[in-house]
């Protein structure tokens, strides 16, 4: 479904170029994220854009994205990213700071669209909410095998040299 996603870009031309040095990527849903255009924004500043999820999976359901089209998915994230992870995640926080909030990013191919989202789940959950948004952790800050991974987990991740996937990832050793 080429809305749902970044993909199907079809021959570039000099204005698909001109998007990308501004940091849009041609044919990413995210890359657009306007009132205008239906999305429902919470804030925005110069880096991040938060907004309601239009299919929410808990009592309420936010998208944080960067503005810019700076990565596409979870895997492309590298140790010098962190820094964009650890604002996403306290943006989210301070945004909804009440207990048994969740945060994090689905890991592909359980992404469907492919511009770096963190999803901040409210509680109580929907039907498939749970199941659509499983952690699983390592006792060293990283990953079981799971498509859904915390922030903390992801830079546990990278900092440890480590590329974020769907397998079991070691973290940062304590």
């Amino acid at each position: 479904m080429k809305f749902l996603s970044c993909f199907g870009e079809k021959q570039k031309t000099a204005l698909d170029e001109d998007a990308l040095l501004e940091g849009q990527k041609p044919g990413c849903v995210f890359c657009g994220v306007t009132r205008e255009k239906g999305f429902d924004i919470i804030e925005e500043d110069e880096e991040l854009i938060v907004f309601r999820d239009r299919w929410p999976r808990a009592a309420e359901h936010l998208l944080i994205i960067p503005r810019k089209h700076v990565i596409s998915v979870v895997p492309e994230l590298t140790a010098r990213d962190i820094p964009m992870i650890e604002r996403m995640e306290a943006r989210g926080r301070a945004l909804r700071p009440q207990p048994g909030v969740k945060t994090g990013f689905h890991i592909p191919p359980f992404s469907s669209i492919h511009h770096l989202h963190m999803h901040v789940l409210v509680p109580p959950w929907r039907p498939l909410g749970k199941v659509q948004y499983p952690v699983r952790e390592g006792e060293d800050g990283g990953k079981k095998w799971t498509w859904f991974v915390k922030p903390q987990q992801v830079v546990s991740i990278l900092e440890n040299g480590g590329r974020v996937g769907l397998g079991a990832q070691a973290g940062k050793k304590p």
